[in-house]
């Protein structure tokens, strides 16, 4: 049925084509992601940043008439049929990647490998089987690099445009956000004559001295940045993440890196203030004692050196807040990037046991006495100095978390035969 237009988010995770996948997004992203760089929005942290380090240079500041023009591809991740988006990768190979191999692999091979993944990705539901006619599953990175490479050119040329040559400009998936000093009508027609050329993009273009993007509200007052944080009102209020495994613990980690996120993101301490009492509700609603709230509502405070406060609203104390919150930024990128390169040598692990109650301490105890004698790091000759080692727990808090890893099961599902 051409009239259907599905979205699926998993897609047989272990599967072959997942794998072949996984593999051929290793291989493209770094060379994707280093043409994207300087105009690549990671999150809404990053955006802020970025638009407040345009700002703060005297030749980039905002006039009074300054507005923040949004677009938002509507048909992102199925824009295009396979063939189109085969023709844009055989022009980005020819014209951006301009070595015959990736990671030993010939470019020949890896256009044909992407060509097997695009036509042969199927899925079942609802007893019958799907194939793919645009696009391909948004649960696969890949997705998500071959839909940069075919914006890539679209991109190239709105930004390279005269009328944004001192622009602030940048995009995160499906949105882009620049701003804009003339009329609402000639930004239509811009687009719209780029639109022409060959690409088929659904957008929807607004102008205006406010947007949100990125979950952040920012405001062009007279010539100063007012920004916030803006919260989906699609969405229900005052919910928690949803957690399988140690809910105690990510959410944890989601209240502190909520808390970072309103630091950034708000340019008034009111406006902070209130987005914290607002995370502390809703922490209260869904069951976390007032004690559970208040020692990492304290301990974040203490971290970055703010504690004065809980007690009064000083913005001065606040700006200092904030550019310590967009300093620590750059610390997590590099601790990531450390990580990263740690696991790609197989020198940092993570062990986890099934619950945090028991044997808890016990096990803790005898697994460290096995640690310090294989891998004695104080041994001049042992070759595992460097490894790491990180110990979680993986509790069940509910029945939901405990059903929701389980297998679905169906004849069709369970049949031995190899399926892309």
């Amino acid at each position: 049925n051409k009239g259907l237009r599905v979205q699926p988010v998993v897609v047989a995770q272990h599967s072959i084509t997942a794998e072949l996948a996984h593999f051929l997004d290793q291989l493209l992203r770094p060379i994707v992601q280093r043409q994207l760089e300087s105009t690549t929005f990671v999150n809404g942290a990053d955006f802020i940043q970025k638009l407040n380090d345009y700002i703060e240079k005297s030749e980039h500041r905002l006039h009074s008439t300054t507005k923040f023009a949004t677009i938002k591809i509507t048909n992102y991740y199925d824009m295009i049929d396979h063939d189109a988006m085969l023709i844009a990768l055989r022009d980005f190979f020819r014209y951006t990647v301009v070595v015959p191999a990736i990671g030993n692999i010939s470019i020949g091979k890896i256009y044909r490998l992407i060509a097997l993944f695009l036509r042969n990705n199927q899925f079942y539901y609802d007893h019958k089987i799907y194939c793919f006619a645009k696009g391909s599953p948004m649960s696969f990175p890949l997705t998500e690099t071959l839909c940069n490479i075919y914006i890539l050119q679209w991109q190239n040329l709105l930004f390279r445009q005269s009328s944004l040559e001192n622009e602030f400009y940048g995009r995160c998936k499906n949105q882009l956000l620049f701003t804009w000093n003339d009329t609402h009508e000639k930004c239509l027609n811009m687009i719209k004559m780029m639109s022409r050329e060959t690409f088929d993009l659904c957008v929807d273009i607004e102008t205006s001295s406010c947007a949100r993007f990125l979950n952040v509200y920012i405001e062009n007052q007279s010539g100063v940045l007012y920004s916030r944080v803006s919260h989906d009102q699609t969405r229900q209020q005052y919910s928690v993440p949803y957690v399988v495994g140690n809910s105690k613990v990510a959410h944890s980690h989601w209240l502190r890196s909520a808390l970072i996120r309103a630091v950034r993101y708000c340019t008034s301490v009111y406006d902070f203030n209130h987005e914290r009492i607002y995370l502390e509700v809703t922490c209260l609603a869904n069951g976390y004692p007032l004690e559970f709230i208040e020692k990492r509502i304290d301990r974040f405070f203490k971290q970055f050196d703010a504690v004065s406060l809980r007690s009064v609203l000083d913005q001065d104390v606040y700006k200092k807040l904030r550019q310590r919150s967009f300093n620590f930024i750059s610390e997590q990128r590099q601790v990531l990037k450390t990580n990263q390169e740690l696991a790609k040598k197989k020198q940092r692990f993570r062990l986890s046991y099934l619950y945090e109650f028991g044997s808890k301490h016990k096990f803790n105890k005898e697994l460290q006495g096995i640690l310090s004698q294989y891998l004695n790091p104080k041994d001049q000759y042992s070759n595992h100095k460097k490894i790491k080692f990180i110990l979680t727990t993986k509790s069940q808090h509910s029945l939901n978390a405990l059903l929701s890893e389980q297998k679905p099961t169906h004849d069709l599902l369970n049949k031995n035969t190899t399926m892309f």
